[in-house]
């Protein structure tokens, strides 16, 4: 089992800015991916050929520090109860997603961590803080999806939910279900906690791509899924066991 200390600790030496530009959506217009999930081969690929200027090092990028220790920590603590519900620990980094906001999860061990990384945009990150509401809610939101792909990866689902179809919907709307999840178990721990945030975050990234690899699902599919997620961890109380399987199920309907 990964202790909420170890990753709040490793959270914060790994979580800095990456000078190098990469990213699902980004990826999704230089050629056709399945989700923002980046093999370790395409996590590479992007980082030497979207580079700018292009890194010495793609294998072993190098990161430095937000400059902002509040924010680091505050984010740290986010996937440090994101560790807690999944047991999964990826690396975490920032990078310069200057092609367009986005995030993505790749099995590649940047920062030698079991579960790969988690690659956050600072483009991503400065949308989420304009949120008028809660941006700490909104980046909250998109770690909690990009965990949701970590998890489907560590348990083997993101082949389930991309065998037989023709783009990268199920896989998404699958991590939105289990981001409105954590969601739940937010609002339960903390009745203001604003878990509203997290279906509004989720409808504004959606897309009528319904044609391409990479489509994510519409803006209603996508906070709809975040709120059937809410549902089972808030109303239902799902285990996390329970609601991986709940949201297979949901999303098979779609």
């Amino acid at each position: 089992m990964v202790s909420r200390r170890e990753v709040v600790l490793g959270g914060l030496l790994t979580i800095g800015w990456l000078a190098t530009p990469c990213g699902c959506c980004a990826a999704a217009s230089a050629r056709e991916t399945r989700g923002c999930i980046l093999s370790d081969e395409d996590a590479d690929k992007f980082l030497a050929a979207e580079s700018k200027p292009a890194p010495t090092d793609h294998v072993n990028p190098t990161f430095v520090s937000s400059g902002d220790r509040d924010l680091d920590y505050a984010v740290a603590q986010t996937l440090s109860r994101l560790t807690d519900v999944w047991n999964v620990l990826p690396g975490f980094a920032w990078f310069d997603d200057y092609s367009g906001p986005n995030a993505f999860f790749t099995p590649r061990k940047f920062f030698d961590r079991a579960d790969g990384s988690v690659i956050f945009g600072r483009r991503q990150l400065a949308r989420c803080l304009k949120d008028k509401d809660a941006p700490d809610a909104a980046i909250a939101a998109t770690c909690a999806h990009e965990f949701g792909h970590v998890t489907q990866y560590k348990r083997g689902l993101h082949r389930q939910l991309l065998e037989g179809q023709p783009t990268s919907k199920r896989l998404e709307l699958h991590a939105d279900f289990l981001a409105g999840y954590f969601a739940g178990l937010r609002k339960r721990e903390r009745p203001d906690f604003p878990a509203t945030v997290f279906a509004n975050t989720r409808y504004n990234r959606g897309d009528f791509n319904s044609t391409a690899k990479s489509h994510h699902g519409t803006p209603d599919e996508r906070a709809g899924a975040c709120v059937k997620g809410f549902e089972a961890g808030f109303r239902d109380r799902c285990s996390p066991g329970e609601a991986l399987q709940v949201g297979l199920r949901y999303v098979q309907t779609l």
